[in-house]
């Protein structure tokens, strides 16, 4: 009897090297269970406040991704809002994400790996183009994975409805695939959808030269598709970022620091001494947190909001 392979998915492009497990507590103070984390706390300092004075018209850019949690830091309030949830303004028909289930033993909530991914990323937006506006679309999971399908339906949707007024598409995740894979046929069907409408992806963090999609489809031509490596420095290619002619542009993605909705404190050399003498893994939490994190993902966002600038510029 052969057995089926399971359904490829798409995964957030992060680097996961920095991963451990921490107790985890959301912005309202709720305590999850133990939760694998790519990323690691930074102090509020870190992230300067950005003024938010939207043009009548913001250059809106449709975030496809885990969903961006509030924050204190993010704009809050006003006529023009910094995040709009695309399902509550707009009646999207957001679809019903299956969760990571907790480990044994773990009690409910439990939050995965990338619970903050969307809103480590509406930070770093709002700090390179202070006049962008996001429509958050969550397709991903708490663990990073979002179905092909989701994204399909979300891009046709945004093709449907132009009254959303978005200029630019973010989605920070990929796949290895075959270029015959039917998955990406339907893809490439949504994206032609949009009418030349810029499609940002990122390269992935494999190091490796193969292809990772939707980002390799930057090579076709009459997708509009723009793949983004990372770098460490402008002549110096972050070592977990791929590589390849299919990679068009290159960003910062290591070690950028940005808004988290958990996050952990006692983290540096004697919370880590503390954490050994008392032969627990766990550590003290708050919420409305800063963090460092890496990953292709990050740079993409960057080359995005920088399109986004260019377009509160004219």
């Amino acid at each position: 009897m052969t057995t089926a392979s399971p359904e490829p998915h798409y995964s957030a492009s992060t680097v996961e090297d920095g991963a451990r497990h921490s107790a985890l507590f959301t912005a309202e103070g709720l305590k999850s269970g133990h939760g694998t984390i790519a990323w690691l706390p930074a102090p509020a300092y870190e992230m300067p406040l950005v003024p938010w004075q939207p043009p009548q018209q913001p250059p809106v850019i449709a975030l496809l991704d885990s969903g961006v949690q509030p924050h204190d830091w993010l704009p809050q309030g006003g006529d023009v809002p910094f995040v709009v949830d695309a399902a509550s303004k707009y009646q999207w028909p957001a679809p019903a994400l299956h969760q990571p289930a907790p480990p044994p033993g773990v009690p409910l909530p439990f939050y995965g790996s990338h619970f903050g991914h969307a809103t480590f990323i509406a930070g770093l937006i709002h700090r390179q183009a202070p006049d962008a506006q996001i429509l958050s679309m969550q397709v991903m999971n708490n663990a990073g994975q979002v179905d092909p399908g989701d994204v399909d339906d979300a891009l046709t949707w945004l093709a449907q409805h132009p009254e959303t007024g978005v200029r630019i598409v973010l989605m920070c995740f990929g796949r290895p695939a075959e270029s015959g894979d039917a998955d990406l046929n339907r893809l490439r069907k949504a994206i032609a959808g949009l009418n030349q409408m810029p499609i940002v992806c990122p390269a992935g963090n494999d190091g490796s030269d193969h292809t990772v999609y939707p980002a390799a489809l930057a090579a076709e031509q009459n997708l509009h598709v723009t793949s983004v490596g990372a770098f460490t420095t402008p002549t110096e290619r972050a070592p977990y970022s791929n590589y390849g002619p299919w990679v068009q542009e290159w960003r910062k993605g290591t070690n950028l620091v940005s808004t988290m909705p958990l996050t952990t404190t006692d983290i540096g050399k004697n919370g880590e001494e503390r954490q050994a003498a008392s032969g627990t893994p766990d550590v003290s939490a708050t919420g409305n947190g800063y963090a460092w994190w890496s990953g292709t993902s990050f740079a993409a966002t960057l080359y995005a909001a920088g399109l986004a600038k260019q377009m509160s510029a004219g």
